[in-house]
């Protein structure tokens, strides 16, 4: 059930309503019901899915309490090996429950968290079904660890300025989403409807920006959305993105992008590994390896392992010298970053290895390859009906408009205007339809 629906906003209306009036005590249990409710109502699969590896994971804790460490390490391997196991037969057979691999993460990440002793093994089955099944969070994360969440599940904090907190996120986000993300997908679906070899250079490059900032918009705005209903309900959630594209480096920007997996993989793959601590021949094979897995995950098409494995050799290459140098200028370094991550998108949006290859034609005509009948004001006309989607889009890379509504969320004409931003989104939901977001398909 997307977030973007409105039988979802009809089933948070009711949800909130009915926690607000729960005794404190009792709001955990009307938290696993509420989302268990959403879990059914989404797709039975992915509710017995997040219900099977509630149990299975919440066995599997108990087992490592053991003072053995031969026995902790036997069980520990066997928790990963199912997890992950899962994950991949999902993956392979085409059956992805939605939100799979974010609470195989979460399942993951909570058997080594107990057998490093960084957190108790929950003896409670509600207790941990509750974390796992968590419905802001369980689509599409934030990858929110347990020892992170449980101490907020024993009594969460609902008070009128979280919930005001977390009206003005969930706000932003379904703006983000509703109102420039999924308007700037149409610039991406009239590329892919024309055909690549009948696209001008300009219109290349327009239609991958496009796409580079719908793609943010849609994650951001949906982790926004999360983070808006956990705070109205008492939680805080980790952040998930700080304004990527103001970064100056490409390890820079996936620091800033997705930030709880890209902690999750440095917590749980890289520094395991031996991070950077064995010498540079085995941090740069690390590194390698962190985004050969991290390609995996998204997809085990040829176009994800070209588009980890770039930035995998960007990443390293930044780790020998090129970073040094990034490091001491200003313009260029950004610069740098918004020409190589559209590119890297590129892969991730295309699928078709030889239509990515066109497309790369279109972009550098240099490179040759069979052009089509192009249209040589294609450019100025879609520039002209998209621009005010990429003027927004451009405008939420900068952390502008979130410090503006955390200060002046209060005044009474700010909160006016996020009521009509509110309206207008669901305006454009009951007229255009549900439009899933682009991470449901990992």
């Amino acid at each position: 059930m997307s977030f973007t629906s409105i039988k979802f906003l009809y089933f948070l209306a009711a949800f909130l309503v009915v926690y607000a009036l729960c005794p404190a005590r009792y709001r955990r249990y009307a938290l696993l019901v509420g989302s268990l409710v959403f879990c059914f109502m989404g797709s039975v699969r992915m509710a017995v899915s997040v219900l099977c590896f509630s149990i299975v994971n919440y066995v599997l804790g108990g087992l490592l309490q053991t003072r053995d460490p031969i026995r902790k390490r036997v069980v520990l391997i066997v928790g990963v090996a199912l997890n992950a196991g899962a994950l991949i037969v999902f993956k392979l057979t085409g059956t992805m429950p939605t939100g799979v691999s974010f609470y195989t993460f979460a399942c993951i990440s909570y058997l080594v968290d107990v057998s490093r002793s960084d957190v108790d093994p929950e003896p409670n089955l509600l207790k941990f079904t509750t974390y796992l099944t968590m419905f802001p969070k369980v689509q599409q994360g934030p990858i929110a660890r347990y020892k992170e969440l449980s101490p907020q599940m024993d009594r969460p904090r609902q008070t009128l300025q979280n919930v005001q907190a977390g009206l003005e996120s969930f706000i932003l986000g379904i703006s983000m989403k509703v109102l420039l993300a999924d308007k700037l997908a149409i610039l991406w679906n009239e590329l892919v409807k024309i055909g690549f070899e009948s696209i001008s250079t300009p219109l290349a490059w327009l239609g991958i920006f496009g796409y580079s900032l719908q793609l943010y918009l849609d994650f951001q705005g949906y982790t926004l959305m999360a983070i808006g209903i956990g705070r109205m309900l008492g939680f805080q959630f980790p952040s998930n993105f700080n304004f990527p594209y103001l970064a100056k480096t490409i390890g820079d920007f996936y620091r800033r992008w997705h930030m709880t997996l890209t902690g999750w993989f440095k917590d749980y793959i890289y520094i395991p590994l031996g991070g950077n601590r064995k010498g540079t021949l085995r941090t740069v094979a690390n590194i390698l390896i962190v985004w050969l897995i991290t390609s995996l995950w998204h997809g085990l098409g040829w176009n994800y392992l070209l588009w980890g494995m770039s930035i995998g050799l960007l990443i390293v290459l930044e780790k020998l010298f090129l970073g040094k140098a990034m490091n001491k200028l200003h313009v260029l370094p950004h610069l740098y970053v918004l020409f190589f991550i559209p590119l890297t998108w590129c892969c991730f949006a295309i699928t078709d290895i030889s239509q990515l290859g066109v497309y790369f034609t279109r972009l550098f005509p240099f490179l040759g390859g069979t052009v089509g009948n192009v249209y040589q004001g294609d450019f100025a006309m879609y520039l002209g009906q998209f621009a005010p989607y990429l003027i927004g889009g451009v405008f939420c890379c900068f952390p502008i408009l979130e410090r503006f509504v955390k200060r002046y969320g209060r005044n009474p004409i700010v909160s006016m205007l996020l009521a009509a931003l509110f309206w207008w989104a669901v305006f454009e939901i009951q007229r255009s339809g549900n439009n899933p977001f682009l991470y449901l398909n990992f």
